[in-house]
């Protein structure tokens, strides 16, 4: 043992003097390679760099100069494999973390270069060319909003202001704020008519002025869900017995699909309508696929500082093949943007419930519900704190004659409910978005004889990572606790889903 300690601290020890030789040649030769590039000898700088590398793969600035050498010579790829390399020996690499951004922006991998963006932003001399990268990522990833957050901070650096103004404009478009698109291109042509982005800017005007704006916008969705109670039966084992329920599990497959359509706007008010149609498929409990058709019409508008509208929808759904239900909903709306630090929404809606089968004549209804909620942007919008609250009342439509003759009485199931809700999304590592939610509701049914009162916990999760600028893939969990004083409305729902969304 005597001989093999000192053994080992001299074998240690002429691995160290290695590396360290390794690491001084890699630096000797990264500075000749740069010498090289400034010349513009981009070939000879890269046969440089590449003997750089290999004198140390752990160099982390020979892998960024090599990034750069290959930038130059148009192998984004090349450059690319450089620069996360670098970030692999030194993960504070700020400014490769940058042009690791930059590049992952030119080859299309929006959400890839996300992270690298958002790292780069702690260098400020660095910060307004990577926001301004930041948006056109999130831009390109229909993430209009969040973008125009970071082109706004783009703009403050005089450097990159003028793109940033163009970007603006083209985030407002996006998101049909018609007035301050408008007022973006028009700095951008005043100020470089002649520029490509002068003359792209002179393009969008027309647009605008013609009326033109992107029209349709289709998606659809194919999932899977594990439901751990469709026929929601009660917690109780004695109730489910009586009741002969056999089984409350199942797996279900769905599809959903739809579009929307604008067929006029002004600089002050759209006009859209859609179509959305539902199919559920169940592996064992058939009886219970539904399928549900949607037709929508929404009017909004601008009105000074806030943006208000009103939304009408019918739906229209069968179980199995034959008609269920039929539901119209009237909705207005209003937001109160407050810039950076968030928003308000408040809203009132009324539906009106009409069930086709016979057995559910009962449930007939009218549902009133105002809502307020506030939105905490926590540095952009997609990334949130939220809370709310809702007020509710069931009013049954008594129908004497829909009713057979000892049928339960419809004015058993009016209530008044009370909900305080919260949630919070946050971008995670890999372009990840995750939203997590919860609702406390109290629903009182005065009319029933032991004086009903649920209390209702839910929660729900999502992950969503987008894969490119049209395809989303969604993990996701429902949590529904309802603990009622009234055993046969006491039950517990678990659901599991994952699902892959399309859209153009």
């Amino acid at each position: 043992m005597r001989r093999v300690l000192p053994l080992l601290l001299l074998a240690a020890l002429f691995v160290a003097r290695g590396a360290a030789r390794a690491s001084e040649q890699s630096k000797r030769l990264a500075t000749r390679g740069l010498v090289a590039f400034h010349a513009g000898q981009y070939p000879k700088a890269l046969e440089v760099f590449d003997q750089a590398v290999a004198a140390d793969d752990r160099d982390a600035r020979a892998h960024y100069y090599r990034a750069m050498t290959r930038e130059r010579l148009d192998d984004m790829a090349g450059a690319a494999s450089d620069l996360k390399a670098a970030l692999a020996a030194q993960p504070d690499f700020d400014e490769a973390a940058l042009e690791l951004g930059i590049v992952l922006v030119q080859m299309g991998q929006f959400s890839e270069a996300l992270a690298p963006l958002q790292q780069a932003r702690n260098l400020a001399q660095q910060d307004a060319q990577a926001s301004l990268f930041l948006g056109i990522a999130r831009l390109r990833l229909d993430q209009a909003a969040a973008a125009l957050n970071d082109f706004e901070r783009a703009g403050k650096d005089p450097q990159w202001a003028r793109a940033a103004q163009y970007y603006q404009g083209v985030a407002s478009y996006r998101l049909g704020d018609w007035d301050k698109a408008e007022s973006h291109f028009r700095s951008v042509t005043s100020e470089s008519p002649g520029s490509d982005m002068g003359r792209e800017a002179v393009a969008f005007l027309a647009k605008i002025h013609a009326g033109e704006t992107p029209k349709y916008h289709l998606y659809g969705a194919v999932g899977f869900q594990y439901d751990s109670n469709v026929v929601l039966a009660p917690s109780n084992a004695a109730i489910v017995s009586q009741l002969s329920i056999s089984q409350q599990a199942d797996g279900r497959a769905t599809l959903n699909f739809g579009g929307t359509y604008v067929p006029w706007h002004n600089d002050w008010v759209q006009l859209t309508v859609g179509y959305d149609a539902y199919q559920s498929v169940h592996l064992k409990l058939s009886e219970f696929n539904i399928q549900d058709h949607r037709g929508s019409i929404e009017a909004a508008a601008n009105a000074g500082p806030l943006r208000l509208g009103i939304l009408g929808k019918y739906d229209y759904y069968l179980l199995q093949t034959k008609s269920f239900l039929q539901e119209a909903t009237a909705l207005p709306w209003v937001v109160v943007p407050e810039g950076k630090l968030g928003r308000t929404e408040l809203s009132y809606r009324m539906r009106r419930r009409d069930f086709k089968k016979s057995d559910f004549f009962v449930r007939d209804a009218f549902n009133h519900a105002a809502d307020f909620k506030q939105y905490l942007y926590l540095g952009s919008p997609d990334r949130y704190l939220s809370v709310g609250y809702r007020f509710d009342r069931e009013d049954p439509v008594i129908n004497d004659r829909r009713l057979a003759p000892g049928q339960i009485d419809p004015n058993s199931f009016a209530y008044d409910g009370n909900e305080v809700n919260a949630g919070f999304g946050w971008t995670l590592p890999e372009a990840i978005f995750g939203e997590l939610g919860y609702r406390y509701r109290h629903e009182r049914y005065a009319a029933q004889s032991n004086g009903r009162r649920d209390e209702v916990h839910e929660v729900v999760a999502a992950l969503t990572k987008r894969l490119d600028a049209h395809l989303d893939l969604t993990a996701a969990y429902l949590g529904t606790i309802n603990n009622s004083n009234n055993v046969l409305f006491d039950y517990e729902r678990h659901i599991g889903s994952l699902a892959l969304e399309v859209r153009f």
